[in-house]
């Protein structure tokens, strides 16, 4: 993929209802380090200044948002609550929405690796990209879109709904002051290379299995098998 603008880029602007001035801070919020690396003859640069920007522009659009929003809740609760919207699945949540992956600039051996579809990597983009539309349009540009992106996931966050360790609240729903079940997880395929593996995990409570799910990872199994637990168990 050439490093130059196109009709693909001007449809992620169409989906975040931004266009930008001056594409060049597009293109950097896309241009991930290995790319810039094997481009390096050329002076080109990756989206890593962006990313540490777009980290403090998104702690404080998010934490004024929420401290306008529940004026009783002390700096712990609402640090803890906006660590929940800012984390790397959220971002990385949105950045699937929107198709981010399928417009990186990667190198060679990150692309043939699957790092179009790395957490981390689509986080630390999403956050290039807030960074890369406050330098182009300013504070309130870069607020709206934010907002924009993020506002499901503060709703769930302000009502207590957005959870990503569902491994972690199964457990916790197992062990209660009425009643105590016993939770286990259980492998049971791992498929594909080394560097693609799909794992399938299953849920057992008290022995017996009550979901499957499959993830990129083991951990990642668990929590989705977690999550369907969790579902069915409200049942």
């Amino acid at each position: 993929m050439e490093r130059k603008y196109s009709a693909q880029f001007e449809q992620l602007e169409t989906k975040i209802s931004y266009t930008f001035k001056d594409k060049e801070f597009l293109l950097l919020a896309l241009t991930h380090s290995t790319y810039a690396y094997e481009h390096r003859r050329f002076g080109l640069v990756s989206n890593q200044r962006l990313e540490f920007l777009g980290d403090a522009i998104l702690d404080f659009i998010v934490g004024e948002e929420m401290y306008k929003r529940k004026e009783d809740w002390n700096e712990g609760k609402l640090s803890k609550t906006r660590a929940l919207v800012v984390c790397e699945k959220t971002l990385a949540k949105e950045a699937e929405k929107l198709d981010i992956g399928k417009l990186l600039f990667l190198g060679k051996g990150e692309d043939a690796t699957g790092g179009r579809d790395k957490i981390s990597t689509l986080a630390d983009t999403m956050e290039s990209l807030f960074a890369a539309i406050y330098l182009d349009g300013g504070f309130d540009a870069a607020k709206t879109v934010v907002l924009s992106c993020l506002r499901p996931y503060i709703e769930q966050a302000l009502t207590g709904e957005l959870v990503f360790d569902y491994k972690s609240k199964l457990l916790e729903k197992a062990q209660t002051k009425h009643e105590t079940h016993t939770v286990a997880f259980q492998v049971v395929s791992e498929d594909g290379p080394v560097h693609d593996r799909t794992f399938e995990v299953a849920v057992l409570i008290d022995d017996q299995e009550i979901v499957r799910a499959e993830g990129r990872s083991k951990k990642q199994a668990e929590q989705e098998a977690s999550r369907l637990a969790l579902e069915k168990w409200k049942n």
